[in-house]
């Protein structure tokens, strides 16, 4: 297996079009899209001022008293501004004509049922302050149903903390002045991470070709055995590609992943699983198939990237791109990157360690039979 390793590691090296599509492309890439895209993109975009209208269809006085107060305690009559309304529809007509970024209905039942508020949100046209809206509710709703349960089961606790002043909004320092450059140093090693399908799928697809797989076939080791060999030969080449690119982004670029170590090591972690994943994905492929992947994964890739925003955060559509395997992966990046959470990462990298054992598999049997044909 070793032997393998070593074999598969020269020749991709020996590959100058691997070396500069696999390891120098996507550094060329951080630098050019980060630096010639600044203007356009903006790393941290200004909400600006957020106009709301809203309408309380409840008539529990309790309900009402939490909505009047939070929303004096959030407007600032500069930035977040609230208008009740009386007209619905009206207020939907001018959200949808970017008149008014949002409209709020809150629609309450009792206090003695499970949800006692519902919020409906009906969004305008601006992606970033829709965002922003459901944000605001969302604290809100939160907050209401802890205090309902405080209510019920401690009332003085509340009453007491009623003479304390609460800020409804405080800001966070993130610790990093983010730019374009540490968000394309994510998206490209994302880019990267899929279009290794390639090194998976030829490297079967070659030794079918050149036909050496047949030297294969005769070796005395388990037909399972070698294909795994031949995955597990693909290592040391994601490790150098990750690490090459990480460490140029930062090192040269001055590019920003997370804010620690431990998260960096946690982000290498998961470019390597999912790289991995994607090289068993292409490894079947070419077992498979006979149709060369650039014709095939290529186009379905690139156009997968293009709308999950990977190489401009301004191309989103709503219903379409949150739902992409690669804005899922980018947003698990970011996630950990920025705010340092783990949730999303960590099913990413289940997701990917279960494709990759189902993919193996898969693998090891189309190896085996082929051998019997």
């Amino acid at each position: 297996m070793i032997e393998i390793i070593i074999k598969e590691t020269k020749e991709f090296l020996r590959d100058k079009s691997n070396v500069f599509y696999f390891l120098i492309f996507p550094i060329l890439l951080v630098f050019l899209l980060g630096n010639l895209l600044n203007n356009s993109d903006m790393a941290e975009e200004a909400i600006g001022s957020v106009r709301i209208h809203y309408m309380i269809e409840t008539k529990e006085p309790a309900v009402i008293l939490a909505i009047e107060g939070f929303v004096q305690g959030v407007s600032d009559q500069q930035n977040i501004l609230f208008q009740k309304t009386e007209d619905i529809d009206l207020s939907k007509e001018l959200a949808g004509n970017d008149e008014i970024d949002g409209v709020v209905v809150f629609t309450g039942h009792t206090l003695e049922t499970a949800f006692p508020l519902e919020i409906q949100i009906y969004e305008g046209t601006n992606r970033i302050k829709n965002r922003t809206i459901s944000a605001i509710m969302n604290g809100f709703s939160q907050v209401n149903k802890a205090v309902n349960v405080i209510v019920k089961n401690n009332p003085q606790a509340l009453a007491s903390s009623l003479n304390d002043e609460v800020d409804l909004i405080i800001e966070k320092d993130l610790g990093i002045n983010r730019t374009m450059l540490d968000y394309y140093a994510i998206t490209m090693q994302v880019m990267i991470s899929f279009m290794s399908i390639m090194l998976g799928a030829m490297c079967f697809m070659g030794e079918r070709q050149d036909k050496t797989i047949r030297r294969l076939k005769i070796a005395p080791i388990s037909q399972a055995k070698l294909f795994l060999s031949k995955v597990l030969g693909l290592l040391p080449q994601i490790v150098m590609q990750i690490a090459i690119h990480m460490a140029t982004s930062v090192l040269i670029f001055g590019a920003n992943y997370a804010s620690n170590m431990l998260d960096n090591l946690y982000l290498f972690l998961m470019f390597f699983i999912l790289t991995f994943t994607i090289v068993t994905i292409g490894a079947v492929y070419g077992l498979c198939v006979n149709v060369n992947p650039m014709a095939v994964a290529m186009p379905i890739l690139w156009t997968m990237m293009f709308i999950s925003g990977t190489y401009s955060k301004e191309i989103f559509i709503d219903g379409i791109s949150q739902f992409m395997p690669v804005y899922k992966v980018q947003e698990a990046a970011f996630d950990l990157a920025i705010f340092g959470r783990y949730d999303k990462i960590n099913s990413v990298i289940l997701v990917c360690i279960l494709i990759s054992i189902i993919m193996l598999m898969i693998g090891a049997f189309v190896f085996s039979r082929r051998e019997e044909q």
